[in-house]
């Protein structure tokens, strides 16, 4: 029997879409086969079916989303482009924020800055400060990958407005598939989203929306294929014609929207349908019903588990949950291993992470936990703490 916390660090993916993905897998050699039609531009049409689901999801245009393989890869692919462009970029990131936000920004920025954090949260007022200088790029996740600690622009934007050349791009990937977010509303210009924690589809594929106005901005740094608009006759025509020739390469117009930034080439397509397909789990559960679940089972946690002089949980205000928890001790991190440990003995899965000072056991919830397996994990926490003193 196991107990999965670790979403944080991997999604689970659930048996009935591990069994498509295999029945996919199984008929794709008879598929490639026996198809009557060119089967190339049959996965790409498989792909673009996803781009719908995404798209519908968070309310906005499929020319606004463009797949991707990993939140790295889409966050390297907008600061490498933007700095090709005759803009400056000043950017700030918070000082708990995961590698690749800052990492990105290294050679790819005029300037790069950390906004001071405060046990786990990052302060409105502080961001605040940092954009109302000279700062004009937020790169940052919605929420923090150690504290757990859920960012609102909606306060950001209160009180305030954007600058012509201020872009906020943001790390996504520690709330979509429990946590959604209105990303027009709170006015992100780029959202990016890999598959592989909360949506359960560790299989290479994610996506990233861009807003219209950052597009105006953006060149990829390369064209594939793909990247160009279909031919008037159709692909499959173009291809037969022999009168296709390189030539005719400065004549078909680029496509336009976030698929320019694509590979230009073929997209990796079980992953994009196993991306789907948790996306569709997450919508037949229902998205606020997913987020009440969570915030549920963390008060369930919060009344069951033993929080003493030694244990607590780092984020109390409910409006800055997220679907993680992080448990810390002030005995520190060799107190934490033997606790987390002894979960891992009893089947529970969770992780260690710290950064910047903070950290603890971290422990995930989706909205496949159930209330049970909660109960069980504050009951185990309660016992490993009496006979071993943690």
């Amino acid at each position: 029997m196991y107990y999965y916390f670790n979403y944080p660090s991997l999604g689970l993916p659930d048996k009935i879409s591990m069994q498509e993905m295999t029945a996919f897998a199984e008929k794709i050699r008879s598929n490639i086969i026996e198809s009557s039609e060119d089967y190339t531009l049959k996965m790409v049409s498989l792909v673009e079916e996803t781009r719908e689901q995404i798209a519908s999801m968070y309310g906005v245009s499929t020319k606004n989303i463009a797949f991707i393989s990993n939140t790295t890869e889409g966050l390297g692919i907008l600061a490498s482009s933007l700095s090709k462009q005759n803009v400056s970029l000043d950017v700030v990131v918070p000082d708990i924020e995961f590698m690749s936000s800052a990492l990105v920004w290294h050679g790819n920025s005029n300037s790069l800055n950390y906004i001071e954090t405060r046990d786990g949260r990052v302060l409105t007022e502080k961001v605040k400060e940092t954009l109302d200088g000279h700062a004009n790029i937020l790169c940052m996740s919605s929420v923090q990958e150690v504290s757990g600690f859920r960012f609102s622009f909606k306060e950001l934007l209160h009180g305030r407005k954007k600058r012509k050349n201020e872009f906020w791009i943001i790390d996504g990937i520690q709330e979509a598939g429990v946590f959604r977010r209105d990303i027009e509303e709170e006015q992100i210009d780029a959202y990016i989203v890999g598959g592989h924690k909360w949506l359960n589809s560790p299989f290479g594929s994610g996506f990233m929306y861009i807003n219209d106005r950052l597009l105006e901005l953006i060149r990829p740094m390369f064209y594939g294929y793909l990247n160009l608009m279909e031919p008037e006759n159709g692909w499959v025509n173009y291809l037969e014609s022999r009168n296709r020739q390189l030539e005719d390469l400065y004549d078909i117009p680029r496509g336009n929207g976030a698929r320019i930034l694509e590979s230009g080439g073929m997209i990796n397509v079980v992953g994009a349908l196993m991306l789907g397909k948790n996306l569709e789990n997450w919508k037949k559960y229902g998205v606020k019903d997913a987020e009440q679940h969570v915030l549920g089972l963390q008060r369930l946690f919060k009344s069951k588990v033993n929080l003493d002089q030694d244990l607590k949980t780092l984020i109390e205000q409910e409006e800055y949950w997220s679907s993680i928890m992080l448990l810390t001790s002030k005995k520190g991190v060799s107190n934490e291993k033997k606790l987390i440990d002894q979960l891992s003995r009893r089947g529970i899965k969770t992780s260690l992470r710290s950064v910047k000072g903070i950290g603890g056991i971290r422990i995930g919830l989706h909205y496949s936990t159930t209330r049970r397996e909660v109960e069980f994990l504050a009951e185990s926490i309660n016992d490993i703490q009496k006979k071993l003193g943690c």
